[in-house]
This record gives structure tokens, C-alpha cells and sequence, in this order.
């Protein structure tokens, strides 16, 4: 069955109108418009719209009842649980039209604007060149990045961090943690690409049944990101198991990271 796609080209231009709109109004407005959606005719049979639609109201039921912390957390298992193995998930375009088309409103939920708006009159008389940002930002839904669109960031977050074999635990385990966590240590760099070294990763930092207390403060993770990165140039990360993964991150944590973090006093 045909898979709904909207082009990058399109989304770009559909969200550079739909900013217009809101600087024109000085307020966040629905767009006038939807973006030109089109079909791709590969892949098995899928009822997208009834399924996507269904995983669009439990997400928001979820950012409604638990709020923006554990959004993205129970997010991601949803939207995996729900999505079969198709080709559109390896589509970007696919993931365009989830955020921009069914799933734009909730995006504006999990992003509303928060910030006080000068009146028009006083943003003109300060000198400011720069309007106020009146959207969510434009990598919730379109990006040369496709992890940083919202609801491709949910589904890969659990693929990348489920658990393949059939060891009887909750295959979802390591979906927990942090959002930043997740955006800035997991899903942009390469070493949390194997498996097994993401999960001890997330072991290490959020090592709690409920994976919400994190182990290192934001300065201390950031410096033991960084030298994972340049100490895993030096491994191949892909031979170790998840013992073996949580010994090399100590490791690091141990002999360099901590020494270099800081701290506050």
C-alpha cells in the first residue's frame, strides 16, 4: 500500500509560510495550509492514516496526564510497539509527514510558546532585527537530520536501545533517561550506534529502576561524552558486550573524565 510522503523542499517552504503567517498576526496561528502530501508505492499493505492517528492521541494523553518528562521516555515505546517494520520508517519524507500533517498539533503542545510577547509596537521601538520565534522549532519537523524530527527521535531512541534478544525483560528497558541525555550523548554520535555500549551507557547515568535520577551532573556528562568519543576511536566498540561496554565507560569516567569534569565547590 502507498505510504504518505511530503518532500523536504515542500516542508521547508510550508513552514517558512506558515512563520510568515504568525509574524503577520504576531502570534502563533494554525497554518492556513497543509503541506503538499504525496505517495510512495512501496511497501506492504498499512492503514497509515487510522494508525498514525491512534499513536498521535496516546502520545498526547501522555504529554497531557505525565507531562513533558516522561513524554519522550513512553513515547518511544509507543510509537515502536505500533509501527511495523515497513519501508517508510526508513523514509525521512515519511517522518516529514507525520510531524507536519497528523501530528502537528501535538507538536505545538509539546512546544508551546512560553516566552512573553512584546506588543509590536514596543519590538519595533526597541531596534531588534531579530522577530520573536512564535513556533516550535523547524527540526521538530523537517532536517537534514532526521533524529532531530520529534517523532522519528521517539521511534529511533527505542530502536536503537531495545533489547533483540529473548531474555525475558522488558525489550524497552533502555528507552529511559533523560531528553538531553538521549539528543546530545546518544543519538548524535556514533559509538551509541552498537547496542550493547548504549545500554551500558544509560546503565551508568541513569542506573535507578525508574531511570530518572541521572549519576553525573551536565558538566561531568559532557566532559565524559567527550572522551568517550576520542577513546572510542581507539576501540572497536562493536566486539564488546554490555559488561565489557560498562567496563570501558568506568574506565574513562575513571581515569580521565572525572579529573578534567567540573564541578561545582
Amino acid at each position: 500500500m502507498p505510504y504518505p510522503l511530503v518532500s523536504e523542499e515542500s516542508l521547508k517552504s510550508w513552514y517558512l509560510g506558515w512563520r510568515d503567517e504568525c509574524e503577520k498576526a504576531w502570534a502563533r496561528v494554525p497554518p492556513t495550509e497543509c503541506p503538499q502530501v504525496i505517495e510512495n508505492t512501496t511497501g506492504a499493505e498499512f492503514d497509515w492514516a487510522t494508525e498514525v492517528a491512534t499513536i498521535i492521541e496516546q502520545l498526547r494523553k501522555i504529554l497531557e496526564e505525565e507531562g513533558d518528562k516522561l513524554f519522550e521516555v513512553r513515547g518511544a515505546e509507543i510509537i515502536h510497539r505500533a509501527l511495523p517494520d515497513h519501508e517508510a520508517l526508513r523514509d525521512p519524507e515519511f517522518w516529514y509527514w507525520m510531524a507536519s500533517v497528523p501530528g502537528r498539533e501535538l507538536i505545538e503542545m509539546r512546544y508551546p510558546y512560553k516566552e512573553k510577547i512584546p506588543t509590536r509596537e514596543d519590538w519595533e521601538a526597541s531596534g531588534k532585527t531579530e522577530k520573536p520565534s512564535f513556533l516550535p522549532a523547524r527540526a521538530n519537523f523537517v532536517s537534514p537530520d532526521a533524529k532531530e524530527v520529534l517523532f522519528f527521535r521517539l521511534w529511533i531512541r527505542a530502536e536503537m536501545s531495545r533489547l533483540v534478544d529473548d531474555s525475558g525483560y522488558d525489550p524497552y528497558e533502555y528507552t529511559g533517561g533523560g531528553t538531553e541525555f538521549w539528543r546530545s550523548h546518544l543519538l548524535r554520535v556514533l559509538y551509541a550506534q552498537h547496542r550493547p555500549f548504549l545500554q551500558a551507557f544509560v546503565d551508568f547515568q541513569f542506573p535507578g529502576p525508574d531511570r530518572d535520577k541521572p549519576a553525573l551532573g551536565v558538566e561531568e556528562i559532557r566532559q565524559l561524552a567527550k572522551d568517550l568519543s576520542k577513546a572510542c576511536a581507539n576501540v572497536s566498540v562493536e566486539l564488546f558486550d554490555r559488561d565489557q561496554s560498562k567496563a570501558f565507560i568506568e574506565r574513562v569516567w575513571a581515569r580521565t573524565s572525572s579529573a578534567r569534569a567540573w564541578v561545582k565547590g
